[in-house]
């Protein structure tokens, strides 16, 4: 059966989950904190308050589930496809950050953020989908 869990690499799952985080603590509140938050058009205000709704326990405990299914579901795919060479991972990253994108734009061309809000979180999820890919495909 394509799909067997007995074949998941649970460490590579939660290491790319983790570094997934990681990679966005880096990207959003490091190196592109502000222009985040210029492109979302966030006050320091409404920042403040988006903290207080969701303090930082929250907020970062629901992202680390969100990339612990992330990974979960590139490495069913992954292992239902039998890959196990990293390169066949960087194609299932490329393929699903494709249909990541084109959901957001879906949604996206609605709003009234510049396109280049959307760019941001591309570019993020473009990243950590080909690690994910990678890693978890040439983890052996």
């Amino acid at each position: 059966m394509p799909f067997d869990l007995k074949d998941m690499n649970w460490l590579a799952v939660v290491v790319a989950a983790v570094a997934t985080f990681l990679i966005g603590g880096v990207w959003y509140a490091g190196l592109f904190a502000k222009p985040f938050q210029r492109l979302n058009g966030y006050s320091d205000a409404q920042l403040a308050e988006m903290r207080r709704r969701r303090p930082p326990p929250v907020f970062f405990g629901i992202l680390l589930v969100c990339y612990f299914v992330m990974a979960f579901t590139v490495a069913l795919i992954v292992n239902g496809l039998g890959l196990r060479v990293w390169m066949s991972g960087l194609v299932v990253g490329f393929a699903l950050w494709v249909l990541v994108v084109a959901i957001q734009a879906s949604g996206h061309v609605a709003s009234s953020k510049p396109w280049s809000a959307l760019g941001l979180d591309a570019a993020y999820q473009l990243i950590y989908l080909l690690m994910s890919g990678a890693l978890i495909a040439g983890w052996r």
